[in-house]
């Protein structure tokens, strides 16, 4: 299930002149109208440092616009997830100005924030000179976005594409089987077992009733496992730095997942990545999976999906507290030890203005957008309203507005603890420990992952 050569795909992306000459509809009037000098940095290079993702392939896609705009010369580095956290690293808490502007998110601000690595950035949009309020409307940003990115009143970061998460289901299947969606965790074992069931009884191999990411790193908590979590009434920290993660109800919740997966999902869970869990259905391979909700686009692409028309979309589980999904925003933000400051903040002022945020959904699917308007623009309206039979834009809004906030607490241990809870989950799922030793240990160990005292205050 795994992409052949998925981890080999590393490279520098120099764009000038070989990046085509502009986006077909882009709207360039509003920056034509600006007060702010567009050129006043012409001459300057800016260095990029993207993960791969849909959202690097759409700078890359548009890039040539702001260099025409601007005269500012632009190079990128994309690299697969784990060479990127690790290159991130390297660059940020080395102070290095290799690379002015990088891909970051709530979680990964953290890392770097108590270093100073990260660059603050509301004198940028104070700055008039800088920032043309028309354009760059901060209030157009889905609250919950700007919130995450924002530590002790300072914005760090940009949100430029938010995950909530969602169940995604094979809606024929669930047809010819006579199955209704399922809406808590312990539903999603009964219908699994009918698929199952139903896939005994007719001999059918090679497609697994449920798939999700197993694979040792923040992204696995971070998706489903995080949404559930909350959903028993779990919290990481409580309001006075104390871990708050063991209680009867998330060792239920942990028992009824490990117990999901085992008996109905893949054998080879902890290699699985997000990209895995995608492929997996897209290519008809699983018939549940829970994970990013904006992967409709992709979903409904001919050229790479074959269970068009053939699926469907509701929200996570819910538990005893309700629905309630965590997030992923990636953003991008300013690292802290650039040479070209300014030129930089023009270019996060423009990536995330209206008109190509507006582009980059319409055109490169750069779904989730984080602007109201955006999302709620009619060309995209139309676009994502055919996702997965129509159900799956409500699930995304609803997201948005309602079921999905960030749900860790601000800490910039965050990602260890995740990756050490999840390294814990799967000594579940391989029987090395119960699942009430296993949330045990982890809320043991998160005393010394805890959040620094007073760090927000700084």
């Amino acid at each position: 299930m795994r992409r052949s050569g998925f981890l080999l795909v590393i490279g520098i992306v120099v764009l000038g002149l070989c990046v085509c000459a502009g986006a077909q509809g882009l709207d360039v009037s509003a920056f034509e109208k600006s007060p702010v000098n567009w050129k006043q940095f012409e001459g300057t290079t800016l260095n990029l440092l993207l993960c791969k993702h849909p959202m690097q392939a759409t700078f890359e896609k548009l890039v040539g616009d702001f260099e025409k705009l601007t005269g500012i010369k632009v190079n990128i580095l994309a690299l697969p997830e784990q060479q990127f956290f690790e290159k991130q690293t390297m660059v940020l808490t080395g102070s290095s100005p290799e690379f002015d502007i990088v891909m970051t998110s709530p979680m990964l601000n953290w890392k770097f924030i108590p270093g100073g690595y990260l660059e603050p950035l509301n004198s940028y949009i104070e700055d008039t000179s800088l920032t043309d309020p028309q354009i760059f409307d901060l209030s157009d940003f889905f609250p919950m976005t700007i919130e995450a990115s924002k530590v002790a009143g300072k914005l760090y970061a940009i949100p430029y594409q938010v995950e909530a998460y969602c169940l995604y289901y094979r809606s024929d299947i669930f047809d010819k089987y006579g199955i209704n969606p399922p809406n808590t965790l312990e539903e999603i074992y009964e219908v699994a077992k009918k698929v199952q069931d139903g896939f005994n009884n007719e001999g059918v191999t090679g497609i697994i009733p449920f798939v999700v990411r197993g694979v040792r790193g923040a992204g696995t908590v971070n998706s489903a496992y995080l949404s559930l979590f909350s959903s028993y009434g779990g919290r990481d920290f409580d309001e006075n730095g104390k871990p708050g993660i063991y209680s009867e109800p998330v060792v239920h919740m942990t028992e009824q997942w490990i117990k999901l997966i085992k008996d109905f999902g893949p054998k080879d869970w902890p290699s699985l990545d997000w990209y895995d869990v995608k492929e997996a259905l897209a290519s008809g391979k699983a018939v549940m999976v829970i994970d990013a909700d904006h992967w409709g686009a992709e979903l409904e692409d001919p050229a790479y999906s074959q269970i068009v028309g053939k699926w469907k979309a509701t929200h996570v589980p819910e538990g005893p507290a309700g629905i309630k999904s965590n997030i992923w925003a990636w953003s991008v933000g300013m690292n802290a030890a650039s040479k070209n400051k300014k030129a930089a903040w023009l270019f996060l002022e423009w990536a995330a203005s209206t008109p190509v945020m507006l582009v980059a959904s319409a055109q490169y699917n750069n779904q989730t957008p984080t602007r109201n308007s955006v999302w709620n623009d009619p060309t995209v309206v139309d676009i994502t309203s055919k996702w997965g039979n129509g159900t799956c834009r409500p699930i995304v809004t609803k997201n948005l507005e309602e079921y999905a906030a960030l749900r860790w607490t601000p800490n910039p241990n965050a990602f260890a603890l995740s990756e050490m809870w999840q390294e814990h989950l799967q000594k579940v799922w391989s029987g090395e420990m119960t699942a009430e030793e296993a949330i045990k240990e982890v809320h043991a160990r998160a005393e010394r992952l805890a959040p620094p005292k007073d760090w927000l205050k700084k």
